[in-house]
């Protein structure tokens, strides 16, 4: 498809308010389309990732709305020029109406909503290491931290149970700074999740405040799966019993438990320190 691009100057135009409704989920379901904002998000999903074993979600980019006057860098335009699909060129205060920022670097894309749940058809041998789930997961920027955090510390799956929010809310994706686009994201049921995941050989560890095992004592360069809870109600009974072990983190002051992102990280990087040896 060659590219098209065109000026919108009115506030008023049927595109600004179609675009500015995405920021609500009940639009982005009717649409079956989502906004990737920021230069960095939509380089991370137009590449995505080629060598994970496990394929990634993809966002297949239908528009893009851009204003130049809020461009921070000097590589936008050969981004925009990769893109086949219309360009919509806006100036800052309409651009500004639109965007999920507070300042807005004049980057928008929009894409089809993906199909997220776990592909196990293509997943027929999994020999990654380690795997986390999140269990219904409340807070978009506590789940984009969440998947920032667990690229970096080398983890092959996600997969998000239950979840309470929407996993592709642009907060996911902002605070993710794009890496739902490298790194495999699914949305699966609990139970059949950790059957999968056991009869695959993995061990499945409950990172809970009521575990029995301090987190550090197991052995992570054994193929494992870390299972956390929700930032209010923490895991639920079923995902504690179905586990083969509960962990905890040692708490030594007056609060009773961490952030579900720095949980996340603290376990994720121990098991780094582990397989590194």
């Amino acid at each position: 498809m060659k590219q098209q691009r065109s000026s919108i100057t009115s506030f008023s135009n049927p595109k600004v308010k179609w675009v500015s409704g995405l920021k609500d989920k009940r639009n982005r379901d009717e649409e079956k389309k989502f906004f990737i904002e920021g230069y960095r998000e939509i380089k991370k999903a137009i590449t995505g990732n080629q060598k994970s074993s496990i394929p990634c979600l993809t966002a297949n980019i239908t528009s893009v709305f851009i204003s130049p006057e809020c461009f921070l860098g000097e590589n936008e335009e050969e981004l925009i020029s990769s893109l086949r699909c219309p360009i919509y060129e806006l100036p800052r205060k309409i651009f500004e109406k639109i965007s999920y920022r507070d300042r807005p670097d004049g980057l928008i894309a929009v894409a089809d909503t993906p199909n997220a749940n776990v592909p196990w058809e293509q997943i027929k041998s999994i020999q990654t290491n380690p795997i986390l789930i999140i269990e219904g997961v409340e807070k978009p920027g506590n789940l984009g931290t969440i998947l920032r955090t667990a690229e970096g510390a080398g983890v092959g799956l996600v997969i998000v149970t239950d979840p309470r929010i929407d996993l592709f809310n642009p907060n996911v994706v902002r605070a993710s700074t794009g890496t739902i686009f490298t790194l495999p994201v699914y949305i699966g049921d609990l139970k059949e999740v950790l059957s999968e995941f056991h009869n695959k050989g993995y061990k499945r560890y409950a990172v809970t405040p009521e575990g029995k095992t301090l987190y550090s004592s197991v052995d992570m360069k054994e193929k494992s799966v870390f299972l956390f809870g929700s930032e209010q109600y923490g895991l639920s009974p079923i995902a504690k019993e179905l586990a083969d072990t509960t962990l905890f983190l040692p708490m030594l002051g007056e609060a009773d438990s961490l952030n579900l992102a720095m949980s996340c990280g603290i376990v994720l990087y121990e098991s780094i320190r582990q397989r590194s040896k």
